[in-house]
């Protein structure tokens, strides 16, 4: 299955990610350069044990264990969803609503949560877009657009957008991933 079709399945239960696997097959045959070409330079990726079907079109539930079982005896495979931050013009934006180029459908996120751009050294810069539930990068507030400079994100850094932890990493980080977990 390609990339396109993983995104067409998996946007209606877990907004615009796709599942680590759909880049499987490109990571091992493309360049770094093609690879980052044709998916982007930066991700969002997020990580569960268990992830189940949202109840409603605004909301993505996940757990780390049903009602049912016990912890100490659970030992759960986890699955990594990967939102690629693309668009087709100069700002990324990232919400719940589906027009957003992120889809992140939690309640926690805003409909337009944050908004990101490159920056001049090509680095990926972040504001959050006046959210309800606010963003971080590693702990720190990310602030609001008019508030002051954006924050700069960097490979391995953890953002928070409401209850929503992912960590951003470029493409190279993704390809690297991808192969040692494949």
């Amino acid at each position: 299955m390609s990339v396109e079709d993983e995104g067409s399945k998996a946007r209606g239960l877990y907004g615009s990610a796709l599942p680590l696997e759909a880049f499987s097959e490109d990571a091992g045959s493309l360049s770094p350069d093609q690879f980052e070409s044709r998916h982007g330079s930066g991700f969002f990726l997020l990580t569960a044990t268990k992830i189940n079907s949202p109840r409603d079109s605004y909301s993505t539930d996940v757990q780390l264990l049903s009602d049912e079982e016990d912890g100490s005896a659970h030992t759960g495979s986890l699955s990594t969803l990967v939102f690629p931050l693309r668009s087709t013009v100069h700002i990324v934006t990232v919400g719940r609503a589906s027009s957003n180029d992120v889809v992140i459908p939690d309640p926690s996120v805003s409909r337009k949560h944050a908004l990101m751009k490159r920056g001049e050294g090509g680095a990926f810069l972040m504001l959050d877009a006046g959210s309800s539930n606010g963003t971080t990068v590693n702990g720190h507030s990310v602030l609001s657009r008019g508030q002051g400079p954006p924050s700069e994100l960097k490979p391995g850094d953890n953002v928070q957008l409401g209850r929503v932890a992912c960590t951003f990493v470029d493409a190279e980080a993704l390809r690297q991933f991808v192969l040692q977990t494949g």
